[in-house]
């Protein structure tokens, strides 16, 4: 699962950003944007990206909170993750899911109220 890391901290580096998740679970790839303060990860199970991202969001450093977000396909930087990190990292990226131009398809989820209204 790929995951965007926001307001790192300039001096960032691909290690110190794989240091970050590595409590988490197993990271794939970590690399910083081509920019510093913003980054990209790669793990290998959904649950410690998740978990991963949850337990980093917020976390303040050097008096910014870190953003952090699960990225999906259709996202604004899932393809800028991907660009990083090429194929030997960011395993199958929007070819794994289906639908038109790498968005899942589907169809909406419905929270509360009634059926058919």
């Amino acid at each position: 699962m790929q995951i965007y890391v926001g307001n790192l901290p300039t001096e960032f580096t691909d290690a110190d950003l794989k240091l970050m998740f590595e409590p988490f679970g197993k990271v794939l790839a970590a690399s910083i944007g081509k920019e510093p303060g913003y980054g990209f990860v790669e793990m290998q199970k959904k649950s410690e990206a998740r978990a991963a991202s949850d337990g980093l969001r917020g976390k303040e450093m050097q008096g910014k909170p870190l953003r952090a977000k699960i990225l999906k396909p259709g996202d604004e930087f899932h393809k800028q993750a991907q660009a990083l990190h090429g194929n030997s990292g960011f395993k199958g990226g929007a070819q794994q899911f289906r639908g038109a131009g790498g968005v899942r398809a589907g169809g909406a989820i419905r929270r509360g109220g009634q059926r058919g209204s």
